[in-house]
Formats: C-alpha cells, sequence, structure tokens
C-alpha cells in the first residue's frame, strides 16, 4: 500500500523542467535541436539517458537571469539559497540533494568551461557573454568524479570565432540604482585560424534595505568580472583553447538580517551600525588541448588553475540583538560590553587540476570516453569573533587548513544493441588523501570571561579513502523521436574535518557521503519536432548526508553524519512552438526529501541531541515548477525583430533547519520583458517579481531570537545595447 501511494504521488508529482529553446528568429516552426557537451563528447540532449535541463545565453540574456543562481533556480527541482549571505554561505541542491556546508566539499558540482570549482563559496557569481548552462539532474560520479553526488553544472562561455570580427556595448539598468555595464569584442588573429574575444561586465546596486542608525544602504554592493578566450589550430590536427576568467564580488549588509516581527511588519529598516561586508575574488586559468587522430578519435587535455578568496568583516548583527548578553556581562563591570561586535572571516582556496581523456569516433555502435584525472587543493578558513566593552575587547579566533590529493581514472560508454536497443554504462575508480590542522586561540580577557570553556584547544588529522561509482542502463527507441532509458547510478561526496569553531568531542573527521540512485525516464518529439516532452522518475538511496548543526549555547557548527535520508519524485518538461511566433513552456518538479533514520541531529540550543528521522531536508521544496510565454515577429520597420514573453516560477514551502521549525510558505515569482532587436541595436523593458511577493531568502536563530533577511521586491528596469 505503501508502495502504492508513493508511485501516486510521483505521478502526480511528475515535473515539467524549463527547456531551452533558440532566441533567433525562426524561418519554420520547429524546435531547434539541444547541443550539449555534458557527457564530455557533443551530442543532441535529447539522445542523453539522463535528466538534464539546458538553458541558452540569448534566453538568460532576455530573461534578465544574471547570476549562476538565477539560472539554476529557474530549473524545476534545483534549489539555491543562503544559510546566511550567498557569497558566504550559500545552499544549492538538485533532487532534494544538497549541501550548505562552507566546511566541506559542495553536492553539486559546478564547472566554468570544463573546469571544477571546488570551492562552494565560490559557486556564485554572475554569468558574462555565456553560450549556455546545462543542469544535470542525479550523481554524476562516472564522468565527474567526487562531489557530485547531486548532479553537476556546466557553464560554456561563448568561443573565439576566427570568422567574425565585431563585438557589443550594452546597459542595464532597474530601481535601486542598479545598473550594469557590458563589452564583448571578437577578433580573428591574422588569416590562420586563430582568434580571440574579450568579455567585461560592471555593475552596482544600492539594495533595498537601510540602517536605521545612520540612513546608509544594504543589501548593495558591486561585481566586475572579465574574461578573455583565445583558440586556435597549432597543427592541421591539435587545436588550443586558453582561457582567464576573473571576476571580484562586493555585498554590503546583507549578513543575518533583520528580526522577523520587523519582516512580517513589512519594515525596510534595519537597526544596524556596523554592516557586514562581504568580498569575494576567483580567478580560473584555462588551457585545453584536442589532438584528432586520423580515424577522428580524440585526445583531450584540460589544464586548470584556481584561486579563491573570501572575506568578511563588520557586524551582520542588529543593535541590541544580543541584549540578554550584553546586560549579563555589563553587570559583571563591563561597560558598555557588546557580544559578537565583530565576527571576521577570512577564507583562501586554491586548485590545480588536470584531466587527460580519449573520445572515440561518433559511430552507429560504439561510443565511449575514458581518462584520468588529478587535482591537488589547499584551503584556509579563519574564523573571529570579537567582543568589545569600553577599554577593552574580547577576542576568540580559529584557523583551519585542508590540504587535499584526488586521483581517479574513468571509463563511460554506449554500445548499440540493435537498432532499438543500447546499453550504457561506466565506472569510475578514486582515491582521495586530506590533511587538515586546525587552531584555536584566545586573549587573557576571553578567557577570564569564560568564553573559552567548551572550545577544543586544536588538533591534526588525516584521511585516506578509495572509491568506486560505476553506472549501468539500458535505452530503448522503439520508434523515431521517442527515447526511452533506465538505469542506476551512484555518487561519492568526500568525508572532512570539523573547523570553524569546534566544541570539546567534535575533533576529527566525519565520514564521506554516498549515493545510489534509480531512474526511469522518456524524451519524445511529435509534430514535426514542434512538441517536446521530456519526463523522469527518480529514487535515491543516501547514506552518511554530512549535515552541519549549531549550537546556540557555544556558537560552535559541527558537522555529523546521518545515517540514512532519501529522495524520490520526477521530472516532466513540455515545450511547444505553436507557430513561427509562438512558443509555450512548461516545468514543475517533485522532491521528497527526508531525514529517513536521524536520532541524533544536534538540538539548536545546545541540550543534546533531538530526532529528526522523517523530517524534511532544509531549503527543500517539495513542488517547484514554472511556466512560460513568448511571441516573437517581425516589425517590418528596419530588420527589427520585436520578442516579449512572460515566466512565472513557483516552489511549496521548505524549512530553513533541520528541526523543521522555521518554515517558509510557499510562494510564486512573476517576470515579463519585451523589445525589439535587429543586427545593429536592441532595446528591452523589463520586471521582475511584478506581484512584489514577500518571501525570506535568510531565516535563522541563533537563541536569542529569529533573524530573516527578505528577497528582491519588485523591481523594473530597461537596457539597451549596441552591435557593431
Amino acid at each position: 500500500m505503501k508502495t502504492a501511494m508513493r508511485l501516486a504521488a510521483l505521478l502526480a508529482g511528475t515535473s515539467l523542467p524549463l527547456t531551452a529553446f533558440a532566441q533567433e528568429a525562426k524561418n519554420e516552426t520547429t524546435l531547434q535541436p539541444i547541443i550539449v557537451t555534458a557527457g564530455k563528447r557533443q551530442a543532441e540532449a535529447a539522445d542523453l539517458p539522463a535528466s538534464i535541463a539546458v538553458e541558452s545565453g540569448p534566453s538568460l540574456v532576455l530573461q534578465k537571469k544574471r547570476r549562476r543562481d538565477d539560472a539554476i533556480a529557474a530549473v524545476p527541482n534545483a534549489q539555491v539559497g543562503a544559510v546566511t549571505a550567498k557569497l558566504y554561505t550559500s545552499f544549492t541542491a538538485i533532487r532534494g540533494v544538497g549541501s550548505s556546508l562552507i566546511e566541506s566539499d559542495p553536492s553539486v558540482g559546478v564547472y566554468l568551461d570544463g573546469v571544477g570549482i571546488g570551492n562552494a563559496q565560490a559557486h556564485s557569481g554572475t554569468l558574462l557573454d555565456v553560450d549556455r548552462v546545462e543542469i544535470l539532474r542525479g550523481p554524476q560520479g562516472t564522468l565527474y568524479g567526487r562531489n557530485n553526488i547531486a548532479g553537476s553544472v556546466n557553464i560554456i562561455s561563448n568561443l573565439p570565432d576566427p570568422e567574425r570580427l565585431g563585438g557589443e556595448i550594452g546597459v542595464d539598468f532597474s530601481r535601486f540604482g542598479t545598473l550594469t555595464a557590458t563589452g564583448i569584442i571578437n577578433a580573428p588573429i591574422g588569416d590562420n585560424g586563430w582568434a580571440v574575444r574579450g568579455a567585461l561586465s560592471t555593475s552596482k546596486t544600492d539594495g533595498f534595505l537601510y540602517s536605521t542608525v545612520d540612513g546608509a544602504d544594504l543589501g548593495g554592493g558591486k561585481d566586475v568580472h572579465g574574461r578573455v578566450s583565445v583558440a586556435g589550430d597549432i597543427t592541421d590536427n591539435l587545436e588550443f583553447l586558453g582561457i582567464v576568467d576573473i571576476e571580484r564580488q562586493v555585498l554590503d549588509g546583507e549578513m543575518f538580517g533583520m528580526p522577523e516581527q520587523d519582516f512580517r511588519d513589512g519594515m525596510r529598516g534595519v537597526a544596524i551600525d556596523d554592516p557586514s561586508r562581504i568580498e569575494s575574488d576567483l580567478a580560473t586559468l584555462s588551457g585545453q588541448l584536442t589532438y584528432t587522430l586520423d580515424n577522428g578519435d580524440k585526445i583531450v587535455s584540460i589544464t586548470g588553475f584556481q584561486k579563491s578568496a573570501v572575506e568578511v568583516s563588520g557586524n551582520g548583527f542588529p543593535i541590541g540583538y544580543f541584549g540578554a548578553y550584553d546586560a549579563l556581562f555589563q553587570s559583571l563591570g563591563f561597560p558598555n560590553f557588546r557580544y559578537r561586535a565583530e565576527n571576521p572571516f577570512e577564507g583562501d582556496y586554491r586548485q590545480f587540476s588536470q584531466e587527460i581523456r580519449y573520445v572515440s569516433e561518433d559511430n552507429a555502435d560504439f561510443n565511449w570516453v575514458g581518462g584520468v584525472y588529478g587535482e591537488f587543493s589547499s584551503g584556509s578558513r579563519t574564523y573571529g569573533a570579537n567582543s568589545t566593552f569600553t577599554g577593552g575587547e574580547a577576542t576568540l579566533s580559529t584557523r583551519g587548513d585542508t590540504d587535499t590529493t584526488s586521483l581517479s581514472a574513468f571509463a563511460d560508454g554506449t554500445y548499440a544493441l540493435n537498432d532499438d536497443w543500447k546499453i550504457f554504462g561506466g565506472l569510475r575508480v578514486g582515491h582521495d588523501r586530506k590533511s587538515f590542522d586546525y587552531d584555536f586561540s584566545a586573549n587573557s580577557i576571553a578567557q577570564m570571561l569564560g568564553l573559552t570553556a567548551t572550545f577544543a584547544p586544536g588538533y591534526s588529522a588525516k584521511m585516506s579513502e578509495t572509491y568506486v561509482t560505476p553506472r549501468i542502463g539500458l535505452q530503448f527507441e522503439p520508434m523515431d523521436g521517442l527515447n526511452l532509458y533506465g538505469g542506476i547510478s551512484s555518487g561519492y561526496k568526500s568525508g572532512g574535518f570539523n573547523s570553524g569553531f569546534v566544541g570539546i568531542g567534535d575533533e576529527g573527521p566525519y565520514d564521506a557521503e554516498r549515493v545510489i540512485s534509480y531512474e526511469v525516464g522518456l524524451k519524445s518529439a511529435s509534430l514535426d519536432d514542434r512538441l517536446k516532452v521530456d519526463a523522469s522518475l527518480f529514487y535515491i538511496d543516501w547514506r552518511d548526508q554530512q549535515v552541519q548543526g549549531f549550537n546556540a549555547l557555544t556558537g560552535a557548527t559541527p558537522i555529523t553524519n546521518a545515517p540514512h535520508s532519501q529522495s524520490y519524485g520526477g521530472e516532466l518538461s513540455v515545450g511547444f512552438d505553436i507557430d513561427e511566433h509562438w512558443t509555450l513552456t512548461a516545468g514543475a518538479g517533485y522532491a521528497d526529501a527526508t531525514y529517513k533514520a536521524y536520532h541524533n541531529a544536534r538540538a539548536l540550543n545546545g541540550a543534546g541531541s533531538v530526532d529528526v528521522s522523517g523530517n524534511q531536508q532544509q531549503f527543500v521544496s517539495r513542488f517547484t515548477g514554472n511556466a512560460g510565454i513568448a511571441y516573437q515577429w517581425e516589425t517590418g520597420f528596419d530588420d527589427l525583430i520585436g520578442r516579449a514573453g512572460v515566466n512565472y516560477r513557483y516552489r511549496s514551502s521548505y524549512y530553513f533547519d533541520v528541526q523543521n521549525t522555521i518554515r517558509q510558505k510557499g510562494y510564486g515569482l512573476l517576470d515579463a520583458y519585451a523589445g525589439l532587436e535587429n543586427e545593429r541595436y536592441a532595446a528591452y523593458v523589463f520586471a521582475k517579481n511584478i506581484g512584489d511577493v514577500d518571501y525570506r531568502v535568510v531565516a535563522s536563530d541563533l537563541g536569542v531570537g529569529r533573524l530573516v533577511s527578505p528577497g528582491d521586491p519588485v523591481t523594473v528596469g530597461g537596457s539597451f545595447k549596441i552591435k557593431f
């Protein structure tokens, strides 16, 4: 009976992830084939035996999805958020599997032009001159390796074109003083097939909150993002692609937020006198060599280097939030005592990676890819908690350093048994080795006040583990335009060590996570390829989930393993080109992600442990969905093409905490755009959150009351672009 009810829930909640459609002028009423490289080889998305959503660069620009998290959040069964702030404690989940742990490896792999961003704090950033974003749902352990247990996000930039000299300059402006300027240029280098492409964007916003202390804007910031790429043929068989991508982001007054009652009362002012500032830097360098053999097979080498840094300064708490603590220490003879007046953080991460793979010739019977991968990284995180009073300061500080070496070999392929049936599968064998050093320090005043008694003094540890992540499945094509598949895949996420403020007894490692995913699906095209439907059902068995707790009494944030979690649900996407003018898209997703057995979760009030078995995974909505309609027409004037569209996105209620005590009710956001464009210029107007819906993107309770951060209110603006 329980199985029947579960199956009914799956069928009722099957989802419709938004599919990417070409935004260029169409001369016929067919949806364009979507070419992806998610399988580490070029293929049509409709041929892949996996649930994949693709958003094209032109579509992202039209809908004003400027950030990576905007693109991910638009896909059903994918969620993004933050525990405190998106550049500090970002959260990403796919199919209910995710992680908001800045002290551990990510659960969703994010790849920038083939190079993995190993530091989860660097996952949040802008989209600049992007060709497409591919979002793979489900574990991708075979082709992508460790830390892809939920899925993978591939961001693919527009590459240099040796046949074209030109570019564009554009400006976007909107409410709250938001202004973005973008420039792109592409130029051939001589006449030998080499080319260079450059892109630069700069943006600033004032934010929609303000300080009631001095009237300063809160929640604003700025970013600068630049990329240079060079490509060409070294020989007739050897191609080169080099990319340098650098981004700097600054957010002001975005941590922790306002008292929840103020949010409910519709207030936009926060009593804060030293707003926090978060500064984030990410630099990615990559070099790709592709050698084509005489039989068409390819050998591909991708070398990557990344450096990222995050720095937090200031005080993210409203005045008086820790009033009870302040009053206690003031009564003990410390005038004007202010608990946690400063909460500094510094994080640095460096990563070197090398992948070499062999890609077989595309043929009718057997296609495969195999290779080796090596990654070497070092990360350092320093936390501070400083309490001030007249004439003195009590300081606490921790530092955790992690060095990681990861090596693996993999192979994956598809074999045609006959005209209708194919078998697919793969295997990855890898080995992780980590070493960790942790130090805790405090000045004499903090020791005298008893602020150090519950914290571990420091420790060193090492861990080493070998993992195997196979996958296997079948594809069946009973007729043209219909592809059915079913398979089993696995994923592995590295273990690690507790850092931050580590309580006594929390020293040492936590275990690796493992998942096994069972999936069936279909992909179909009909009505002369004008109607496309994708559907899938899944069940994920999740073991030793890494869960970050919080002790309100000590401020410690230990990570423990939940023995057994699960997620089941499905996706369904529909795209319909009605005629040469109208296109409809719709999407919905269902993911019932819960802690199946977790009897010893850390209680938020510090009073031991609690049983949260059966609770919903935090930050994850069971239902997600979207719908869109787009209209395109020829104006008959100056070769202008008119475009207009409306998009709606919905997510059901979710919780911000493991104990399911802080709940955000379900909400939907409505966006629209309209404009004119030709080969020389473009002009658009747009509106986001047209209904001015109030919702929270952050909510937490540090033991003395809830603090929340509201989502963006209604925003209207325009854009203008000149092409040359």
